[in-house]
């Protein structure tokens, strides 16, 4: 409100002439402001007052600034004190005179024919209702504070209405409509006390701050103003939206590559992140906008309608909404507010719109999530049949092309050395690790499973089945038995879950964070790995250096002068039952038994590669085993094994793909003790049996075997994997009476070394290879 307690007037006489006003004198001895009133005799109430200077104190000081509120009980009873050396007032009547400086009040208008001021004027009573007019003189730099409680308010009636509604003197005087007075007593009644403020403002004196209050525009607005209706399209604004983020955090639907870094995306993971924060951030705004609104509106209508108001603590309610620190850097204002209705709704507003980003960015904001698990039919190219050789040559990758009889076979080899002891020596690196934790143990189920790399970036787990008890097999043949069986996932798989067909979502097509799992109803690989311990007296009819009439055996002469490749037998030896040579077929001979060039050295390993006919479906190799620094002394003892590959159903397929990688595994079960999955290939087809002996995997198994220097022992090569796979051989139990053979807790056997070695032909061979056990020719 500009201050209006000096205005100029339209006097030519005076430059600094002022309405003549009545006013209040003021002495030091007042204890309260240092002045006091001066009675003087009565007069007319059309006086007019005339002040003069009155001091404050010895030294003149200005009044300061700001003055402390006195409590509104001690105001009303200094206005009682009239005799008490206090501020007093005179009844009506006298003619005060008003110093050079003093300030006018503002709502005291100078009438047309009122006189001028003058300094000269006697002191009088002030002819006027207000106690309050004429108490600070005006004679300092500074402005005097007004500390007058005014009881005036804008008026908005006509000039006639405000005439009527001045009583006496101020409505014959009066010049403008700009303000109403509410003290309605009249100005020739003495005025012995003034109203406190408390009963200024209780609705049971009469005031109505409608109606004593009055503003320039009405309180009640219309509902159709520009106003309200900008606000009714916020609040319904933020009803849509929120409607919608609750609808898509209840469905949680699934974008596919409508969000995704594909070519045919609608939209990139990261805009959709940023729009769904914006959209988040509006809703917010909105609700914080229509409930601030709704706030205000009740607490309007609480001001007029309920006979205490609204208390300050209901008035910064708003603030817990838009700003929550308040409560707890203010929270006396939650303690006297927070328990009503209102206020629990604005703590309940204040914690939703505190947590809706949050709650946004959890429920709606698009990111990775797995999906529900669903059953459907793949699809998958078939292009060659299962371990087909020269299928498996195509697909190495070598910059020599010009070598068409050895180039296939060169980079095979040099494929399988890689993977072979590329797996091997992570296998070692598991079983290191068991031995150093005391966690390893002889039950082959507990031990390191084995393990396998497909691309490069996909790792394999693979799981031991056909379990047998190793110690009970070797008492029941007396010797030392190591049989495993290694099952492999079917390596297709990796391609089926990439065909375009199929429309699953990679993980490269999200910025390489995304992830999905499938298990597939497949037939899985298993490397069959038999080892039996012999002595050279029960082995020689298997080698051809000690048969009658033998050649001088060599490398050279047992390979060019076609020795191998002929070499076969009927001999019967001690271990025909344990490795399946009945001897029966007598056309292909593939029920033989093999044949070796000769014994090799101590650590030395060699290869039989003889195959009379194709057919055959397994390799073999023989070793002997020597005086170790650290074991038993092993010379003499050689070990005969046969490697050999089965397609079973008891088994699935799991494959889960990641940003950086994927991981392959083969689930199987056992349907003696009724363990085979839900999705096992047995499952999908239910008279599905055990392929055994798969022939094609022969030549592959060649490939291998000379890749890893397994025959170098015809040479006495001395190489450093058949060392390692002698020191594991399988060793009785010395001092026991019973033949005693069990798997070393710390070390794994020859045969586990053997089957994970030759893991990796397994996912080599079936690549592109048929999703059923059997092959159809379209």
């Amino acid at each position: 409100m500009a201050d209006r307690r000096r205005e100029p007037v339209s006097n030519p006489d005076s430059a600094d002439s002022t309405t003549a006003l009545p006013a209040l004198g003021f002495d030091n001895s007042s204890p309260s402001f240092g002045a006091s009133f001066v009675q003087s005799s009565a007069s007319s109430p059309s006086t007019r007052a005339e002040y003069s200077r009155v001091d404050n104190d010895a030294t003149d000081r200005h009044a300061p600034t700001t003055i402390a509120e006195e409590d509104e009980e001690d105001i009303a009873d200094t206005f009682r004190r009239q005799d008490s050396g206090g501020l007093g007032i005179e009844a009506a009547g006298g003619s005060p005179n008003l110093g050079s400086g003093s300030a006018i009040p503002p709502h005291v208008r100078r009438a047309a024919n009122a006189p001028v001021w003058s300094p000269d004027a006697a002191l009088s009573t002030p002819g006027t209702s207000d106690p309050f007019l004429g108490r600070f003189p005006h004679d300092s730099a500074e402005a005097t504070p007004d500390l007058t409680r005014e009881r005036f308010s804008p008026y908005t009636g006509s000039y006639d209405e405000f005439q009527r509604s001045m009583p006496g003197d101020l409505h014959a005087n009066a010049s403008s409509p700009d303000f109403q007075q509410y003290l309605h007593a009249s100005d020739n009644q003495p005025l012995r006390s003034a109203p406190s403020i408390r009963s200024a403002f209780n609705n049971n004196n009469g005031f109505h701050p409608g109606h004593e209050c009055q503003t320039r525009r009405d309180f009640y607005q219309s509902r159709f103003s520009w106003l309200n209706g900008t606000i009714i399209f916020i609040c319904i604004l933020s009803t849509v939206l929120s409607g919608i983020f609750l609808g898509l955090a209840l469905r949680a639907p699934r974008y596919g590559r409508y969000i995704s870094t594909s070519d045919g995306a609608k939209m990139r993971p990261s805009t959709a992140i940023l729009w769904t924060s914006i959209v988040a951030k509006i809703i917010e705004l909105s609700f914080v906008t229509g409930f601030v609104s709704f706030l205000g509106q009740v607490l309007s209508r609480r001001a007029f309608s309920r006979s205490g108001g609204v208390t300050l603590s209901e008035l910064s309610m708003w603030r817990w909404v838009v700003q929550p620190g308040t409560l707890i850097t203010h929270w006396e204002t939650a303690k006297y507010a927070g328990l009503s209705f209102l206020g629990m709704l604005s703590l309940l507003s204040a914690i939703l719109t505190t947590l809706y980003a949050p709650a946004a960015t959890a429920l709606v904001q698009p990111m990775l999530k797995d999906g529900y698990l669903e059953t459907r039919l793949l699809a998958g190219s078939v292009k060659s049949d299962f371990a087909n050789i020269l299928h498996i040559q195509q697909m190495c990758q070598s910059p020599i092309t010009t070598d068409s009889q050895y180039g296939g076979t060169t980079c095979t080899q040099i494929e399988h050395a890689g993977l072979g002891f590329y797996n091997y020596h992570k296998y070692l690196a598991d079983w290191r690790s068991e031995a150093n934790s005391g966690n390893s143990s002889s039950d082959q189920t507990k031990r390191p499973l084995g393990f396998g790399l497909l691309y490069e970036n996909t790792t394999v787990t693979a799981q031991w089945i056909d379990i047998i008890n190793t110690t009970e097999v070797s008492k029941q043949y007396k010797r030392a038995i190591n049989n495993v069986s290694l099952a492999m996932p079917h390596a297709g798989v990796f391609a089926a879950a990439r065909d375009q067909r199929n429309g699953i979502l990679q993980p490269e097509e999200l910025d390489s964070e995304g992830t999905y799992k499938l298990e597939a109803s497949v037939p899985s690989p298993v490397m069959k790995v038999l080892c039996v311990n012999m002595n050279k007296s029960e082995l020689a009819p298997l080698v051809y250096a000690e048969w009658p009439d033998a050649e001088v055996v060599n490398a050279t002469s047992w390979t060019n002068a076609n020795l191998m490749a002929h070499a076969t037998t009927a001999n019967t030896t001690v271990v025909d039952e344990i490795f399946g040579w009945t001897k029966q077929d007598k056309e292909n001979m593939l029920d033989f038994p093999p044949v070796f060039s000769r014994f090799p050295r101590p650590f030395n390993t060699i290869l039989n590669h003889t195959s009379y006919a194709w057919g055959r479906p397994a390799i073999y190799l023989m070793g002997q085993g020597g005086d170790g620094t650290a074991g038993p002394n092993m010379t003499d003892i050689y070990t005969v094994c046969k490697i050999d590959v089965d397609i079973t159903p008891y088994c699935s397929t799991q494959y889960e793909a990641g940003g950086s990688g994927g991981k392959m595994r083969a689930l199987c079960g056992d349907p003696a003790d009724d363990t085979v999955g839900d999705m096992a290939y047995v499952r999908s087809l239910t008279n599905a049996t055990v392929r055994r002996g798969l022939s094609n995997w022969r030549d592959v198994g060649s490939d291998w075997a000379n890749s890893l220097s397994l025959g170098t022992g015809l040479s006495d090569g001395e190489a450093s994997n058949s060392r390692l796979l002698m020191q594991l051989q399988l060793v009785p139990e010395s001092g026991s009476g019973n033949f005693d053979v069990k798997l070393n807790p710390l070390l794994p056997s020859m045969g586990e070394a053997l089957a994970v070695l030759s893991g990796c032909t397994l996912l080599k061979s079936f690549i592109d290879a048929p999703f059923v056990d059997f092959w159809v020719c379209g």
